[in-house]
C-alpha cells in the first residue's frame, strides 16, 4: 500500500528520517564492501562451514559413517603415511578450500581438539603446509577404508594409533 510520501520520496517527504535512511546505507556499504573485497574465513569458520556438518561441532565425527578427526587427526599427521591419508580422503582431496585454506583447518582441528594431553607447540607433529597440501591431495586413493587399515598399523607399530572403526 503506498504511502503518502512514495511520490515525492526523500528528503521532501516529511515522514523521511535521514539518520535512518544514512544508517540502513551504510550497512548496505559495509556489505557491499565485505563481499567485494574477497574476505576471507579463518580456518574456525571454515570448519563450520566446510567440515562441522560431517564431522560434527567437536570433529568427533559419527559413528559407523563419518570418522571422527579430533584425536586422530594428530595420530596421522605423526607419520608421512597418515599425513598423505588425511590429504587424499574426499572430504579433503574434493574440498572447495584452498591448499592453505585446507592446511589452516587441519592445523587448527589438531590444536583445538587435537588430544586431552600435551598440546605444547613441541608435542605437536610438523603443522601442515599448503605446498604439502597441494602435493598430495590432488593424488586420488582408490580405497579409502583398506588404506586407512593400512596406515593405521603402520601408526599403531610405533605407537598410538586411532580406530581401525569409525
Amino acid at each position: 500500500m503506498p504511502t503518502p510520501c512514495d511520490s515525492t520520496g526523500p528528503p521532501s517527504c516529511p515522514h523521511w528520517d535521514w539518520q535512518t535512511d544514512v544508517g540502513r546505507r551504510a550497512i548496505a556499504l559495509a556489505v557491499l564492501a565485505g563481499l567485494s573485497s574477497g574476505a576471507v574465513a579463518g580456518p574456525a569458520q571454515d570448519y563450520v562451514l566446510h567440515c562441522m556438518g560431517c564431522h560434527g561441532p567437536k570433529a568427533e565425527g559419527v559413528p559407523g559413517k563419518v570418522p571422527p578427526l579430533a584425536v586422530s587427526l594428530l595420530q596421522f599427521m605423526r607419520s608421512p603415511a597418515g599425513r598423505s591419508y588425511v590429504l587424499r580422503v574426499p572430504g579433503a582431496s574434493n574440498s572447495m578450500l584452498t591448499d592453505a585454506q585446507l592446511a589452516g583447518v587441519l592445523n587448527w582441528i589438531a590444536t583445538r581438539f587435537g588430544s586431552t594431553q600435551d598440546n605444547s607447540p613441541a608435542a605437536l607433529p610438523p603443522a601442515f603446509t599448503a605446498q604439502e597440501v597441494a602435493s598430495h591431495r590432488r593424488m586420488p586413493m582408490a580405497a579409502v577404508q583398506a588404506t586407512r587399515r593400512d596406515v593405521i598399523r603402520e601408526l599403531a607399530a610405533n605407537g598410538s594409533a586411532p580406530s581401525e572403526d569409525y
